[in-house]
């Protein structure tokens, strides 16, 4: 298997920097519990610090939103009040963010893979009992596509992410991170617990997400999360969190860790942002990686357009109104 230069220099990069200090699949044959705790009746939350009788444990608890695809990783150390409240203020935005990309990536949430429909009903993204299945209405996109046979596309019309506030989806980023943290390292990742829980505000002038689309069917498979842990003495973040899903990887750094004493409140830190190389060659069959690098920072809702590109085995016109005279769709 031949590795890109660059994926090279990546693989070094981190070998001489960071240690791996958790590596977890989201899907395994068996449930993966992180627990703080030895003995249930000093089990405690990690994010509010209540125990029982105070906070209940009765709900199962995702380290990494089943949303993702998550169905094993789950968390002892989140009681069900935070559970819920951290769910509500933070993954709600990163779910919205996809937009219809957790459709057409078939990533299963907890009822499934979501069906994908634009506001202005023109647009349907859904599974069918065949595959997926695209409903487009659209009579130029039919004039060109109507025939047997595989064929690709752009979709003509807008497929808009619901309104979500990017610094939202980033918390919600670092809560997982927070969540699959060792227990012995809970301090380095207490003060973005503070943050999450708004025990500690902050102004944040900028986070970067560094961010990556991998072609193909389901190409991580069972998908995983990691933590890196800095080993050097370097102006690099100390903390970086990866996770992988379907064809989309998220890498960001963990905030406010006193280890990175070099960041100073107040002012605009840099330092390099290099993506962790993806495990996938240069002949990857389905084509080649892409890398951008996101500013989640924005406090304001925002609504995200993504191009979408299919590739369908088969398309044809099918009547929208039972007097088929109406535009027809794609499917």
């Amino acid at each position: 298997m031949a590795f890109s230069d660059i994926d090279l220099k990546r693989a070094v990069y981190y070998r001489n920097r960071y240690d791996v200090i958790a590596n977890f699949p989201l899907v395994a044959e068996r449930r993966i519990r992180l627990s703080d705790h030895q003995k249930d009746e000093t089990r405690r939350c990690r994010f509010c610090s209540r125990s029982k009788p105070e906070a209940t444990f009765r709900n199962t608890a995702h380290a990494i939103p089943e949303f993702l695809g998550n169905k094993s990783l789950i968390s002892m150390n989140e009681c069900d009040a935070c559970n819920k409240e951290l769910a509500d203020k933070y993954e709600d935005h990163l779910s919205k963010w996809f937009g219809p990309m957790r459709t057409v990536s078939q990533m299963p949430g907890k009822r499934g893979v979501p069906t994908y429909k634009d506001i202005n009903g023109r647009t349907r993204i859904e599974m069918g009992k065949d595959g997926l299945r695209f409903t487009v209405v659209n009579d130029k996109l039919m004039d060109s596509l109507d025939r047997d046979g595989p064929l690709s596309f752009s979709l003509p019309v807008d497929t808009p992410s619901q309104p979500h506030v990017p610094l939202c989806a980033a918390m919600a980023l670092v809560k997982m991170a927070c969540s699959i943290s060792p227990f012995n390292k809970s301090p380095s990742v207490q003060p973005a617990i503070d943050w999450l829980m708004g025990k500690a505000q902050a102004r944040v002038q900028g986070f970067p997400v560094l961010y990556s689309f991998t072609p193909g069917p389901n190409p991580y498979h069972t998908g995983n999360v990691m933590l890196l842990r800095r080993k050097v003495d370097e102006a690099i973040p100390y903390l970086w969190c990866i996770v992988a899903s379907t064809n989309y990887r998220f890498q960001f750094f963990v905030p406010f860790c006193p280890e990175d004493a070099w960041i100073k409140s107040g002012k605009r830190a840099s330092f390099d942002c290099m993506h962790y190389p993806v495990p996938f060659c240069q002949s990857w069959q389905y084509g080649n990686t892409e890398y951008y690098v996101f500013d989640w920072s924005e406090t304001k809702p925002i609504v995200k357009k993504p191009k979408v590109t299919m590739h369908v085995t088969r398309a044809k016109r099918v009547s929208t109104t039972k007097t088929g005279k109406e535009p027809g769709s794609c499917s």
